[in-house]
């Protein structure tokens, strides 16, 4: 019985000397954090951060949390685009649906790609909006296809086009352009690794992903650095490994005929 006093004498004294203020703190650090939700703006305590439009991460309330996101990022989405995709007010705010924008961006792109990888192309291209279900039908449904890039010959006459995805936010629709051109590209200076999958989608992976870093484009960086298919995921992070420091469209060229050399001639001379 004296033990047992003792020791509950000795553990008394032990607490007291430790300030209040600390079991207060522990009690504060225990509570759900609160904030201003990215979402419906009011004060309230945090369930979940996610991404918004511009990769950054940004907190949501309990209420906000369980609504249907945006498709392109973690933010509840409002509307439904011409493709038949959810998105947030953010996203929605700037969308491509219409043909006139859309050929005005892509051309802009298109210089984007001379001015800063000396990437050109004589085709000239016809630019189109299309739908998911045109779109995959394209791609024989085996992917969630954004854009497509169709070559063909008409009465013996090469015709050049590029079909993305109505609906699109601004800086994913340039980044999908960005990829779908660099098939153009190599269509025209390296036609022979058209019909290698993993380099052809590997290639145009890696010229959207370094179109994006030099806009700054940081959620479409992480969305290409994120794929984890084998011809799209694996195919990028081959030909990135592949390129090292080339940084122009020649310098690509040359390590990829270096890796996939023409038939019959030597390091593609």
């Amino acid at each position: 019985m004296l033990k047992s006093l003792s020791f509950f004498l000795l553990a008394a004294a032990v607490l007291c000397m430790f300030p209040a203020g600390l079991f207060a703190q522990a009690a504060d650090d225990a509570k759900p954090s609160a904030a201003k939700c990215a979402h419906c703006g009011k004060e309230k305590f945090v369930s979940v951060q996610v991404k918004n439009c511009a990769a950054k991460l940004v907190p949501l309330c309990y209420e906000c949390a369980i609504l249907p996101r945006c498709q392109y990022c973690g933010l509840p989405s409002e509307t439904v685009s011409g493709g038949g995709d959810r998105l947030c007010r953010d996203c929605a705010k700037d969308c491509i649906k219409d043909k006139t924008e859309a050929e005005k961006v892509m051309k802009d792109v298109r210089q984007v790609l001379t001015a800063k990888f000396k990437m050109t192309s004589k085709h000239k291209i016809i630019y189109e909006l299309g739908t998911r279900k045109d779109l995959n039908l394209e791609a024989d449904g085996e992917h969630n296809e954004l854009g497509w890039f169709d070559p063909k010959t008409i009465r013996n006459k090469p015709q050049y086009t590029i079909r993305i995805l109505t609906g699109l936010p601004r800086d994913v629709f340039r980044s999908v352009g960005a990829h779908e051109l660099a098939h153009d590209w190599m269509d025209e200076t390296l036609p022979h690794l058209m019909d290698k999958p993993e380099i052809r989608e590997g290639f145009a992976e890696f010229v959207a992903w370094s179109f994006s870093k030099a806009e700054g484009n940081k959620r479409m960086m992480e969305y290409t650095e994120g794929r984890t298919d084998d011809v799209y995921g694996g195919g990028f992070r081959k030909v990135r490994a592949m390129m090292g420091d080339a940084k122009t469209a020649a310098e690509w060229k040359t390590i990829l005929l270096k890796e996939f050399p023409l038939k019959g001639k030597k390091n593609g001379k």
